[in-house]
């Protein structure tokens, strides 16, 4: 899992007090000197990350699900439209709109054939899951779906609460 610092995260209330506490602490420097500059700036960049490092803690990153597997393919078929349309937009030619339109569904047609492989890959990997687990990962798939909705129909209902 890759660490990263968001500086959103950061609390600069507490960065400000660090960073003074820091650069009053720091030796007395002769900045008449090249040397004794370098010095200076160096402790102050030290200063500086130091306090940024203390008050922006590292958070995992979130990585999130891709509905469909982008392929170099799929990258050319958009750049490809992207160069009909801009071309079209230029020379105002009726048959190079033909022609873009033609790109154009042709890359829709594939994008929609990864999506559905991908929905595929994903379902058959579901299958080696508890069965529980598989309903989760399912759920989770959809933010829309709440739990609330997987309620059986009223006949099954009050059959087994009559069973018990």
């Amino acid at each position: 899992m890759r660490l990263i610092r968001n500086p959103r995260g950061t609390n600069w209330g507490s960065f400000r007090e660090d960073l003074r506490d820091q650069l009053e602490r720091g030796p007395e420097m002769d900045m008449k000197s090249e040397a004794g500059l370098e010095l200076a700036i160096h402790w102050v960049q030290e200063a500086l990350i130091s306090a940024y490092e203390d008050n922006c803690p590292l958070r995992p990153v979130k990585t999130g699900r891709q509905s469909l597997k982008w392929t170099a393919e799929l990258e050319s078929l958009r750049r490809g439209v992207r160069r009909l349309f801009n071309k079209c937009r230029s020379d105002k030619n009726p048959h190079s709109w033909d022609l873009y339109k033609e790109a154009q569904q042709n890359y829709r047609k594939e994008v929609r054939k990864a999506s559905k492989n991908a929905w595929r890959a994903f379902c058959s990997s579901i299958d080696d899951l508890p069965r529980s687990a598989r309903l989760h990962r399912a759920l989770s798939r959809d933010p829309k779906t709440m739990l609330g909705s997987l309620v059986a129909p009223m006949g099954r209902q009050m059959q087994s609460k009559g069973e018990t």
